[in-house]
């Protein structure tokens, strides 16, 4: 299964953390201590981050604050809990990490994505996601 198969099943996946599903635990088979960057297998686990296409998965800091991934399948459900910008990061050419900002509206019109219309349904179905990772609803930004 490759990290896109893993993210599209479970709807969205932590890039790290300590208890629940995330990328890094996926691609390693360990729960790694401290950064990733660390892991032996670091690089690979960069490139398949890298690799994530753009029109699938949403890199975002949701789930307790963290860069979360985010399957295209939630996206509608994203989008209408959502406010203000989404923040990102890129890197550079140079091998730099930039922070950017981009405002959801902008996004969802790049991404031709229309919001769910039932925001308590949308918030239901991103709970649901982040249970199923191993977490509780209490981690998304409109319980803190």
């Amino acid at each position: 299964m490759t990290l896109l198969e893993a993210i599209a099943e479970h709807g969205l996946l932590l890039l790290q953390d300590k208890k629940l599903a995330n990328a890094v635990t996926f691609m390693t088979g360990e729960r790694v201590k401290g950064s990733w960057w660390s892991h032996p297998r670091a690089q690979e686990i960069f490139n398949a981050i890298e690799a994530l296409p753009e029109d699938q998965v949403l890199e975002t800091k949701l789930v307790g604050g963290k860069v979360t991934f985010v399957h295209r399948s939630l996206w509608p459900d994203l989008l209408a809990v959502a406010t203000g910008e989404r923040e990102y990061q890129v890197h550079t050419e140079s091998g730099r990490h930039e922070k950017r900002r981009e405002p959801w509206d902008a996004w969802a019109k790049r991404m031709k994505v229309r919001a769910t219309k039932d925001v308590a349904a949308a918030r239901e179905r991103l709970e649901q996601a982040v249970i199923a990772i191993g977490g509780t609803a209490k981690l998304l930004p409109w319980h803190r």
